[in-house]
């Protein structure tokens, strides 16, 4: 390569990393979620049914922002962004639903453990579009379930309707939920998302106090390992952890079964 054209090549190498820099250095948090809510107000078409993620980052990239940066502002987005308030979780859970509505089948975990059991009151956390508490009444089991998003929960209404079943639906997070005392035969936290905080405020012994005598909690998702962890140190009366894996298989969440990653269950059981 001749000196003058290593030279360009070297300038255009330097060029291009000071932009790399500049759009790092350029983009506030605020900006990186204003940006965001922009983008999500009218999201484009999603006939690949990608993951609002996937579609944001493509979206950054055709823009001309770095892959390793666009990847960074959709970490912060769907992380410390999304937390930093109601509203903002709101929005991203809405914008979420609006361009994919996830999964359809119910999990087989909650479908094997119930098999045997007689229906009773069951509570679905953060219940998305309703999947799982749709297959729950169809079994005779009467269903509460929650989720913040209205978009979700609008899903699940017409999911409801359509299979000819019924259960309770409230717009609520975590922290908003009433779980009552001895309330429920069965919780399903089922890819739930989670804040820090929640697991001391709700998943501790606010959750296992809403337990009947003999109620299970079943758990499938990353958000396992730490409820588990949250559970055992407290000792909780009746406490027992009847069934836990942790390996890699396709996952039953977003990816609708064809992504394969680490996937957590637990099965705990309070005591008769």
């Amino acid at each position: 390569m001749k000196p003058q054209m290593q030279k360009r090549t070297f300038l255009a190498l330097l060029a291009w990393l000071a932009l790399g820099c500049l759009q790092a250095v350029a983009q506030a948090p605020d900006e990186i979620w204003n940006h965001f809510v922009e983008w999500g107000r009218n999201p484009p078409a999603n006939p690949g049914n990608k993951s609002m993620m996937e579609l944001y980052v493509g979206q950054l990239i055709a823009e001309g922002v770095s892959e390793q940066e666009a990847q960074r502002r959709a970490r912060l987005i769907s992380g410390v962004l999304r937390q930093k308030s109601r509203a903002n979780n709101v929005f991203f859970w809405d914008t979420m639903f609006r361009i994919r509505s996830g999964p359809e089948r119910p999990l087989k975990l909650l479908v094997e453990a119930v098999r045997d059991l007689r229906p009773g009151r069951a509570l679905d956390v953060a219940m998305g579009n309703g999947r799982n508490s749709a297959f729950l009444a169809s079994q005779g089991w009467q269903v509460t379930g929650y989720d913040v998003s209205a978009e979700a929960l609008a899903v699940a209404r017409r999911r409801a309707g359509a299979l000819g079943v019924n259960y309770e639906i409230l717009q609520c997070d975590h922290r908003e939920f009433d779980f009552g005392r001895e309330r429920w035969d069965l919780v399903l936290l089922s890819y739930i998302v989670a804040d820090e905080d929640d697991l001391d405020l709700v998943f501790g012994k606010k959750l296992w106090d809403s337990l009947r005598p003999g109620a299970r909690i079943l758990c499938e998702g990353n958000f396992c390992e730490r409820f588990i962890r949250t559970l055992f140190p407290p000792k909780l009366p009746g406490f027992r952890l009847e069934f836990y894996s942790d390996g890699e298989e396709l996952r039953e969440d977003w990816g609708c079964g064809s992504t394969k990653g680490r996937v957590i269950r637990a099965v705990v059981r309070k005591n008769p």
